[in-house]
């Protein structure tokens, strides 16, 4: 019972600190967690995939980095840099499963979110979903959930603990008196024997 409720306590409180990690603390250094959504960059980024986006000074970004940048519709998106003008600080991009002819417009370095540093395949899955206001809903209420299972488990715990220490209690007290006639009898029959005594010698 005792590693059950450990269990109950210790899962949702690593969940809830490493969805703190995983989101509050980068976002402090400006690093960025998306979903892919679509398949440009597949095999090398699978759909679904969960990829950590570092901010990057344009002269630091080179041909061969996959960069996320944001597209004149409002659209992020993730490609590779297949070509870079310096002097106009435009980087050219390429979804590498779309035709070699089909790059990208040239696209300003202050449209880029950041350079992929990594990407987790299927987590962004479940970082989309709890991205979502029922994703946050159902994540808190089953967290706050088994926190109130552990809660009870606990209490459950201390009432049991009590009430066997109460019974014993009751069982100690319940045998004293008994010890207390055995002991009065014992007392009788050594003043009986030193009475009978007494009168022998005399």
């Amino acid at each position: 019972m005792k590693i059950i409720k450990n269990l109950l306590f210790w899962i949702p409180t690593a969940c809830l600190f490493l969805l703190i990690l995983l989101i509050a603390v980068p976002k402090l250094f400006g690093v960025e967690f998306r979903a892919v959504l679509t398949g440009s960059m597949t095999p090398e980024i699978p759909v679904g995939s969960l990829v950590v986006i570092v901010p990057t000074e344009a002269a630091d970004i080179e041909i061969g980095d996959d960069i996320t940048f944001v597209t004149q519709g409002d659209m992020v998106v993730t490609h590779r840099v297949v070509d870079i003008n310096r002097e106009t600080n435009e980087f050219t991009t390429w979804g590498i499963a779309n035709d070699k002819t089909a790059v990208d417009a040239p696209n300003q370095y202050e449209n880029i979110i950041g350079v992929v540093r990594l990407h987790i395949p299927f987590l962004g899955q479940v970082f989309s979903w709890i991205a979502t206001l029922q994703g946050k809903i159902i994540a808190a209420t089953a967290i706050i959930a088994v926190y109130i299972i552990s809660s009870i488990i606990s209490i459950w715990s201390i009432n049991k603990k009590v009430e066997k220490e109460n019974t014993k209690e009751e069982t100690d007290n319940a045998s004293d008196p008994e010890n207390q006639r055995f002991d009065t009898l014992l007392h009788s029959i050594k003043e009986s024997e030193a009475l009978f005594r007494e009168e022998m010698n005399e």
